[in-house]
């Protein structure tokens, strides 16, 4: 017989922390772009295709219509699940303390989830930053991409 109580197992500490650490590596593989595809073109013919369907706007002929794709984005796939996973982390682990089970697994639960779900927000906004700094600069420049 022992002295020393019981402590329950863990078992939504262990669902959260599982969950954490999927959302964790979603937001991982999509901060890397570890799965997007290759570009077809350069970086400078995308930044000129993007100054001329501005000065086509405009000027009001826009010439090419928006084609859908046909193929499964892996990048908008895990955009959408890594916060869910990563919410999920959070309210488990929540419930996994609320049922007073050992904290160690549900506290790394949540912070994972959180960890996830800021990591993907500050990819976000530094790319929202750089597209508009960028944006800013073709349009300031469009007189000396096209020569006039």
């Amino acid at each position: 017989m022992s002295i020393t109580k019981e402590m329950p197992r863990a078992h939504w500490g262990l669902v959260a922390f599982c969950f954490g650490v999927f959302a964790l590596l979603s937001a991982a593989i999509l901060t890397s772009g570890l799965m997007t595809p290759e570009p077809e073109m350069s970086i400078g013919t995308t930044i000129g295709e993007i100054a001329m369907d501005i000065r086509n706007a405009a000027t009001g002929n826009a010439t090419k219509a928006m084609t859908p794709q046909d193929t499964f984005d892996t990048t908008w796939f895990l955009m959408f699940v890594t916060p869910i996973l990563a919410a999920l982390a959070a309210v488990i682990g929540g419930i996994s303390l609320f049922r007073h089970e050992p904290a160690a697994l549900s506290k790394m639960g949540i912070a994972m989830g959180i960890g996830a779900f800021v990591m993907q927000y500050a990819f976000w906004l530094a790319l929202l930053i750089c597209g508009t700094v960028l944006l800013i600069s073709i349009v300031s420049n469009m007189g000396g991409i096209f020569g006039e």
